[in-house]
């Protein structure tokens, strides 16, 4: 008997197009194409978002970029006017809107400066030592109310001087003779100890306030008593080895292929900088960056990424500006750094978003390039600087 096709359909052989398993290997394809092009795209950043990159952004830091806006190219005028040498970095909210380099790293070699040489920063270097100084307080291994007499009980008025005196430079020391000789950073710092005087300030307020580097050499001598561990490689392991900042320290930064020599002003003719100056400044200085480098620093230190409360560290005894290696007025902060034909200027605000950063290997007392950068950073921002 026939089966009644109308009831019961043959089956008809299907063409393997109309097949499920040719779909289903369909799909698989696209999801794999859609996949492929994804993870391609990501390794592959278009320009236009390349060309968006903040400031953040590693690659950035280490370019040229030419003066973008009136501001930045007024700021590149006037540096060549007044024969700046070394390297400007200018942020607007984030963005770079100038860094570029001017006149000689190495005249023997011919070599110009830019954003990848690394200067002396001298005692713009103080906030590392500060930002040490944090992190051991957050590991409890100190207190910002720590005496000094608990370290070094045979420095004048120990007992009355805290650890947050030394931040501000409150502790009414001062050192008038300065070693010449070196043998390590511990004796460097006993050799402080051993010739601390007093500048005349009141323990613990802004009163007779004068800058003195004797603070922190002796909280550098404090953080190597808590940790058992010498003072560049307390630096070393948290600014290179977990901020991945790249930074140099004495005497590797003298063999870097990047380092700008120290000239005479105006002049090619090369500045003496002793063995020894380089080594006293244990804590205090003895730290080259590039422009890119200390930029990143302060956005990382506000930013949170170094220290649980920044605001903290930051705290001052007014009258007295300064602390932890800048003086703050309001949300403005000023660095200010001399060594041997060197100089840096930063001013930074908005959370380190905002930011004029000056690094020349051509330094004397009649060509400072400070107001400058103040001058400038208003003109970016509206803000008033220091």
């Amino acid at each position: 008997m026939l089966k009644r096709t109308d009831i019961f359909p043959a089956k008809a052989k299907l063409p393997w197009y109309h097949r499920p398993i040719f779909y289903f290997a369909s799909v698989l394809f696209l999801f794999a194409l859609i996949l492929a092009l994804t993870i391609v795209g990501a390794s592959r950043p278009d320009r236009a978002v390349t060309k968006k990159a903040s400031a953040t952004t590693t690659e950035r830091l280490d370019q040229t970029v030419h003066a973008d806006g009136q501001v930045a190219k007024k700021l590149d005028q006037a540096l060549q006017d007044n024969h700046f040498s070394g390297t400007a970095l200018l942020v607007k909210n984030g963005h770079i809107v100038l860094h570029q380099g001017y006149g000689k790293a190495n005249v023997e070699k011919n070599e110009a400066n830019g954003p990848k040489t690394t200067f002396p920063v001298a005692s713009t270097a103080k906030i590392l030592t500060a930002i040490l100084v944090s992190q051991a307080v957050d590991a409890g291994k100190l207190s910002y109310e720590s005496k000094l007499s608990d370290y070094y009980p045979n420095v004048l008025n120990a007992d009355q001087i805290t650890v947050r005196d030394l931040l501000t430079m409150t502790s009414g020391l001062k050192q008038s003779k300065q070693p010449d000789s070196f043998t390590s950073d511990a004796d460097n710092v006993d050799f402080s100890a051993a010739n601390a005087e007093s500048s005349g300030g009141v323990i613990g307020t802004g009163s007779g306030w004068t800058y003195q580097p004797i603070n922190y050499r002796l909280l550098a001598g404090i953080l190597m008593k808590v940790t058992g561990k010498p003072f560049q490689t307390l630096a070393n392991q948290a600014f290179n080895q977990k901020a991945k900042l790249g930074i140099l320290f004495y005497p590797t930064f003298k063999k870097a292929a990047n380092f700008a020599k120290a000239y005479q002003f105006g002049s090619e003719s090369e500045r003496d900088v002793l063995p020894v100056e380089y080594q006293r400044e244990t804590g205090t200085g003895n730290v080259s960056m590039t422009t890119g480098q200390l930029y990143q620093l302060y956005r990382l230190f506000f930013s949170n990424k170094l220290d649980k409360n920044p605001q903290q560290l930051l705290s001052q005894h007014l009258p007295a500006h300064y602390v932890s290696g800048l003086y703050g007025y309001g949300s403005v902060y000023e660095g200010h750094g001399i060594f041997s034909g060197y100089e840096s200027n930063t001013v930074v605000s908005n959370k380190g978003k905002n930011a004029i950063i000056l690094l020349s290997n051509q330094y004397d007392g009649d060509h400072s390039f400070q107001k400058l950068g103040q001058q400038f950073f208003t003109e970016l921002t509206g803000q008033a600087a220091p």
